[in-house]
């Protein structure tokens, strides 16, 4: 049973430190004998930290040893080494009260608040290019959004079923330019975009094309390197149509003009919205594609080299809006 106090357990730590054992090496020396959760690895490295500086308190009650005044250096240094530290760790590594590092950290501007999720780390090889995305988006046949209820004190809120995501939902593929939409289609549930697919809808993209901008002597198509887009049907059919293609390395939502101009209006048209029937949700999706202005669509395609600018200034890491 573990029955130190912690002037006790300070103690050992120094005798190991002044032993020159490494703080991996003390807290599994101390679990060994006491319990494996009497110490952890941070508040080990945080007592050497602390006898490095020349500390030799270890005491509780009467704050021995504690600074007058906190450097608001060592301070900046540890949030900056540590920017997951809580005030009790640093309590224990600066050797100062709650009260004066929390006035501390008021004075240097910094908060405590949660990080904000991205999809995923990138690595290095992954941010040395971006590029644009293709565009296409599952809409759902129930658009019911997650309700904020007014209840009682001490009454349990009401559930919610979520929506079936597996049954009601659609893929929706278009393609558009600065004067607006040029192609879209909404596959019937339960199927995807294949090579075939998509080199026919390239084809109808083309005829498209012929028909709303006459004046039109070059493509660029911006779309991103998944399967049906590289593959020899699809190389062929850009090929026999002789337009460009921007390359498009993974990992680079941010610059896809659909991801950060289009969806986000799209999916709050829908929402609060049920439909039936894969007709209603067509007809919906074409409804707000006529509903948007010229304005919407070129600020869409004019916002891109910006876009493109601020993703570059981020070293390629993810936007967050």
């Amino acid at each position: 049973m573990n029955d130190l106090s912690r002037p006790q357990l300070r103690l050992i730590i120094f005798y190991e430190w002044s032993c020159g054992t490494p703080a991996a090496e003390t807290v599994t020396k101390i679990g060994k004998v006491f319990g494996e959760t009497t110490v952890t690895d941070r508040t080990v490295h945080n007592w050497f930290a602390r006898f490095q500086s020349g500390e030799k308190c270890f005491e509780d009650n009467d704050r021995c040893c504690r600074p007058t005044a906190l450097n608001n250096d060592l301070l900046r240094d540890a949030v900056k080494e540590m920017p997951d530290v809580n005030m009790r760790e640093l309590e224990t590594l600066l050797g100062c009260s709650h009260q004066t590092i929390s006035n501390h950290l008021h004075d240097l501007a910094y908060r405590r608040v949660l990080a904000k999720w991205v999809p995923h780390a990138l690595f290095p090889y992954q941010m040395q290019a971006c590029g644009t995305a293709w565009d296409e988006s599952l809409v759902l046949y129930n658009n019911d959004p997650q309700r904020a209820v007014w209840i009682p004190r001490g009454e349990e809120p009401p559930v919610q079923p979520k929506a079936n995501l597996h049954e009601k939902k659609c893929l929706l593929s278009f393609f558009w330019d600065a004067n607006g939409m040029l192609y879209y289609e909404l596959l019937p549930q339960r199927k995807t975009v294949n090579a075939t697919t998509y080199s026919n809808e390239l084809a109808f993209l083309a005829l498209a094309l012929r028909k709303k901008r006459q004046r039109c002597s070059a493509v660029h198509l911006l779309h991103d390197n998944a399967r049906p887009h590289v593959a020899k049907a699809t190389q062929a059919k850009l090929q026999e149509l002789n337009w460009d293609t921007v390359p498009h390395p993974p990992y680079s939502p941010d610059i896809a003009p659909s991801d950060y101009h289009l969806f986000r209006p799209l999916k709050l048209f829908l929402k609060n919205k049920r439909f039936a029937k894969y007709e209603e949700l067509k007809m919906a999706v074409l409804d707000f594609f006529d509903s948007q202005s010229a304005a919407f669509w070129k600020k869409g395609i004019d916002d891109f080299p910006e876009r493109w600018l601020t993703v570059v200034t981020n070293d390629g890491q993810y936007i967050v809006d």
